[in-house]
């Protein structure tokens, strides 16, 4: 073994030790530094909510903690995720958005500042298959505010989807049909009061 392999072995264990057994043949190493640099992206997405139907639109993805989904339909429906709270925009209602703590969704993982897939208790399990890999997260803090499944393809290693599922198994997946990484985004998109103030 070479001395650039042996360095990557030994660099990948404390990421091995934490994981289970199951994740044994996934290059959890290489997606975790994958993670890691995944600072900004924009792109179209799939949406397949709880009850089969679909949804697509826009997204736009700043971390930490921010996020915009806007959907093609219905017209001025959004999802904004601004660090801290989660504000659903529902073109039915003349009300306000709605707001959810972020750390209560799974979703807040994906847009950590700085994720370790080696964390005790966040990786619940790795598959590998021909189509890429799967990693299985929950939040060690909040184990029962759900899990979100992440799809990797492996060369190169890039973000395909994910799907969370709630706390009451309620399953909603995301599949990024375009994905545009490191572009830059204005800050606005992920104000939830400044969206609120137009949508009146």
């Amino acid at each position: 073994m070479n001395r650039r392999a042996l360095l990557a072995c030994l660099a990948a264990l404390p990421l091995a030790a934490a994981l289970p057994a199951h994740a044994a043949g996934v290059n959890v190493s290489a997606i975790n530094g994958y993670l890691l640099g995944l600072r900004s992206a924009q792109g179209r997405f799939r949406q397949t909510n709880p009850n089969g139907s679909t949804q697509t639109g826009r997204f736009y993805l700043a971390k930490p903690g921010r996020i915009r989904f806007e959907y093609d339909t219905p017209k001025g429906a959004m999802v904004i995720a601004d660090g801290e709270w989660v504000g659903v925009f529902d073109p039915k209602s003349n009300r306000n958005p709605t707001r959810y703590p972020l750390s209560k969704t799974p979703l807040s993982l994906l847009l950590r500042d700085r994720i370790s897939l080696a964390e005790p208790g966040l990786v619940l399990g790795a598959t590998r298959d021909a189509n890429g890999t799967d990693i299985t997260v929950v939040d060690p803090r909040a184990p029962g505010e759900g899990r979100m499944v992440m799809r990797f393809s492996d060369d190169p290693i890039v973000l395909k989807r994910w799907e969370i599922t709630t706390k009451t198994g309620q399953r909603t997946r995301v599949a990024l049909t375009e994905f545009r990484p490191g572009v830059a985004i204005n800050g606005s998109l992920f104000n939830i009061e400044l969206a609120a103030s137009k949508y009146r």
